[in-house]
């Protein structure tokens, strides 16, 4: 695929440069941690995925793994497939342009920003094996400075297309996808309790050439509101990627799980263009960390054009235990 040149009028101040591949300048505090996703999906099927790794270098682990989830149940004992591990030694010498780490996952930057080579087999097991490439629809691109969640760190976004094979039980599932990728670096305290906050993180695309990606955050922060408004986020259309001025969302729920069922998203970018968008679930799965991110798959309708991508429904934990309970 080539790419056209895209047009992304931001401060060169934080635009991606080829550094970014590369493991960033370590700051002192333990919690230091620079973190590599990429997301994939099969539309056809109703099946998303993941792989995620984070390296906390000042203690000296690597968290992180693969997951893949479909229709039907949602828990991680549940899913297709699910392996997170916690404390793992990192990779030495570790450069993340061409590493393999012991979760299973192995990143190869074939261009700088824009294409990726991913793998991922756990030791010699067969369970699930991944051969996929990733290539960039944009530039890499950075998430506003000081704009929540990353008060605290650097960030980029980029959707790309993904192609290539998954094996699952020994099934071949091709992939042929537009999705996800993100890069952070900087502190990462693991918060519970009253000073985590809700946020919701949702993306997707019609095409190479139209996407979106929504940060939101409850409104008034009111963290029970089911209207959300913009923190950060963009709009790809006819070439021209803008930073979005503007966005509400709304969310409805599943009254078995409390997950998303279905979102409806009004955004305006910097060039005055709007985009109505519709999303409908088709899969989720719980991520159980310090704080709950229950992550959806869904069939998006953008102003009468089909689209399909993912949507993270960040909670404290606490939060949302409470809020379950009081509705059952």
């Amino acid at each position: 695929m080539t790419m056209q040149p895209i047009s992304i009028p931001f401060d060169e101040t934080i635009h991606f440069t080829e550094r970014d591949d590369q493991m960033h300048e370590v700051g002192p505090h333990k919690d230091w941690t620079e973190t590599v996703w990429f997301s994939f999906n099969v539309p056809e099927r109703s099946l998303a995925g993941w792989f995620y790794t984070q390296v906390r270098p000042n203690i000296g682990t690597a968290a992180g793994g693969a997951f893949l989830y479909g229709p039907g149940d949602w828990m991680p004992w549940e899913l297709p497939y699910w392996a997170y591990f916690d404390h793992q030694a990192v990779p030495s010498p570790l450069d993340l342009r061409d590493v393999s780490f012991m979760n299973g996952f192995s990143l190869k930057m074939l261009e700088p920003g824009m294409k990726y080579h991913l793998g991922y087999k756990f030791r010699d097991l067969d369970e699930f094996v991944a051969d996929l490439h990733f290539e960039g629809l944009t530039p890499p691109v950075p998430h506003v400075r000081g704009a929540p969640p990353f008060t605290g760190s650097s960030h980029y976004d980029q959707h790309g297309r993904v192609t290539g094979d998954l094996w699952l039980k020994g099934e071949r599932i091709p992939v042929d996808c537009f999705a996800v990728r993100d890069r952070s670096w900087g502190r990462r305290p693991e918060l519970f309790g009253p000073a985590t906050k809700r946020l919701s993180y949702v993306f997707g695309a019609t095409s190479a050439d139209e996407a979106f990606l929504v940060f939101t955050l409850p409104a008034g922060g009111d963290q029970e509101s089911e209207e959300e408004h913009l923190s950060s986020g963009y709009l790809l259309r006819d070439g021209a990627l803008r930073r979005l001025a503007s966005a509400t969302r709304h969310n409805t729920r599943d009254a078995s799980t409390g997950g998303i069922s279905a979102i409806e998203v009004d955004i305006t970018d910097t060039d005055g263009r709007t985009a109505h968008i519709t999303g409908e679930a088709r899969a989720r799965m719980m991520l159980p960390r310090a704080s709950l991110c229950i992550n959806t798959f869904l069939r998006f309708d953008v102003d009468g054009r089909e689209g399909f991508g993912e949507d993270q429904d960040v909670w404290p934990t606490s939060r949302f235990r409470d809020r379950r309970r009081a509705t059952h």
